[in-house]
């Protein structure tokens, strides 16, 4: 017996150390890996210090001034009309009962599933110079509107974007306003009242991180605005590189990007400041509109539902249908398969990894750092992260620290997705598991399990669902992406992504809808449940 009990105690500790080992190896591969993510932004930040540039001078002089200038004033507009569109409907959905109400909870988060650049490719064959409502309105009204230009533009991404601000936005005005709205009721507040004084006060931290993420949308794109025509510090880094082939001012007019960013989520944090939270998780019963008022607020849903989705649809299926042109499906079927290869490695890696930081900071919260640093990708625009990997990779060719070419691999493409989208993967996990009673955890922990076994009996299988959103949110991300794909695909590689941009900057607007339909179809898919989530809680 003595000798059995000491058999056990030498399993327990042969165990304990097994544990630490698994815990210490774990903690090792995180850190590499976060120090590994961060690359790309430690190179940007880092650029004055060793990657020269030779016409710095001109860009200051030629495309700084300009492109900063017009980036900022899209911005401006951008959220001013995204505000206006997505803020009331926002409102109106969350308090009131009118008719199409049903229906108009879904179509509003609908624009969600159409990229900037496509939109604004539908748009132009509608209203552009030769779009077919302008054709319409100059031969029976003598109008020739053309909505190619920074207006038009802001309009646009103001209607694909405005989903950023009203779904946090309505959340907000679900819950958490009885009392305060019911006490100013009492005290004989009026509806716009109640809704200027009180609702958008408590919901100013929820709009605020929206027009956040809608700034942040805005600044990473690229088809819209080189099609468009408007100059912002995205076309001016790839003018940077791909003209002027000069990556360090690329790089710099990336620091200027990271800055304005930064700038951007600090007014994010400020306008959360001094804020009143909200004094209850209580829905808040909806009221019926009858009359003048539930015409007017049906018209005006309807209204945006048309012009941010129903409009732009419209013109890819009209496309569509017209038949496609004899070369159509020997582009469209290879650009779908490539975009599946990549889509699928990217989120599989971008799981893999995710899991590894969730698992750690479920059980070791000094490791929460790691995940944060790691997922700071998100917050770079894809052409920022392009180019810092482009310069990183083109170092390491350079080197002897790599035997094979990475620059135009279907490697560091990937790992750029990687750096770009782990936050889309950690935020459902962490949320998930974040829900999850520690309970459970102590209990196995007390029957002996070390803190991995726990975190793969327990843990994983309750987080399956979160997986799930993570890695349909993960591959419509990568399928929708397009300046970091553009940059870093391989050579005569296309994506769906990819190959609707080199058709509409042709003017192929009719072959390019094929593939833009198809990542449609794709997006439609996490935004309808996204929206059967918000729809248990609002």
């Amino acid at each position: 017996m003595g000798l059995d009990g000491a058999d056990a105690a030498a399993m327990t500790l042969v165990d304990r150390i097994r544990g630490r080992a698994r815990n210490c190896t774990s903690g090792l591969v995180a850190g590499a890996l976060a120090v590994l993510l961060a690359l790309p932004l430690i190179v940007v930040v880092t650029s004055p210090l060793h990657a020269p540039t030779k016409d710095w001078d001109h860009v200051v002089r030629s495309i700084l001034p300009s492109h900063s200038w017009e980036t900022l004033l899209l911005l401006a507009m951008v959220l001013v009309m995204g505000w206006i569109i997505a803020v009331p409907s926002a409102w109106f959905i969350s308090s009131f009962t009118f008719p199409g109400r049903s229906l108009f909870r879904w179509l509003l988060v609908m624009p969600l599933a159409l990229p900037t650049y496509i939109s604004a490719y539908a748009y132009a064959g509608l209203l552009g110079p030769t779009g077919s409502i302008t054709s319409l309105l100059d031969n029976y009204l003598g109008i020739r509107p053309d909505i190619l230009g920074l207006p038009g533009l802001a309009f646009v991404l103001a209607l694909v974007l405005s989903p950023y601000i009203h779904l946090p936005a309505r959340a907000a005005f679900a819950q958490g306003m009885r009392q305060p709205l019911d006490a100013a009721r009492v005290l004989g507040a009026g509806p716009w009242r109640r809704f200027s004084r009180i609702a958008l006060p408590l919901a100013r931290p929820a709009i605020a991180g929206g027009a956040l993420l809608m700034a942040m949308e805005t600044l990473n794109d690229y088809g819209a605005v080189k099609y468009y025509g408007v100059r912002t510090l995205t076309t001016g880094i790839f003018r940077s590189w791909g003209g002027l082939y000069d990556l360090g001012s690329a790089l710099r007019l990336c620091m200027i990007l990271l800055g304005l960013i930064g700038l951007l989520m600090w007014l994010e944090r400020r306008a959360r400041r001094k804020i009143p939270r909200n004094t209850d998780q209580a829905p808040r019963p909806l009221t019926t509109l009858n009359g003048v008022a539930s015409g007017a607020v049906t018209l005006w849903c309807a209204l945006i539902a048309v012009l941010a989705f129903a409009l732009p649809l419209y013109r890819i299926i009209t496309d569509v249908l017209q038949g496609p042109a004899p070369d159509t499906w020997y582009t469209t079927l290879p650009a779908f398969g490539n975009t599946m290869m990549v889509s699928v490695l990217a989120a599989g890696l971008t799981l893999g990894i995710g899991i590894l930081f969730t698992y750690r900071e479920r059980y070791f919260e000094r490791s929460r750092i790691l995940a944060w640093v790691a997922g700071a990708g998100y917050a770079i625009p894809g052409a920022v992260i392009a180019i810092s990997v482009m310069a990183l990779a083109g170092a390491m060719d350079r080197s002897d620290l790599v035997s094979a070419a990475l620059i135009g691999s279907i490697a560091l493409l990937v790992y750029a997705f990687v750096v770009r989208f782990l936050a889309v993967a950690l935020q459902p996990m962490t949320g998930n598991i974040a829900q999850q009673a520690k309970r459970f955890d102590e209990a196995a922990r007390t029957l002996g399990a070390t803190p991995w076994q726990a975190f793969k009996r327990v843990n994983l299988p309750l987080l399956r669902p979160a997986v799930l959103a993570a890695a349909l949110l993960v591959s419509i991300d990568v399928i929708k992406e397009l300046p970091l794909t553009l940059i870093l695909r391989p050579f005569n590689f296309e994506t769906l992504s990819t190959l609707t941009y080199g058709l509409a900057s042709i003017e192929e607007l009719q072959q390019a809808s094929w593939p833009s339909l198809f990542i449609v179809i794709g997006g439609l898919v996490p935004v309808l449940f996204l929206e059967r989530l918000l729809a248990q809680r609002s």
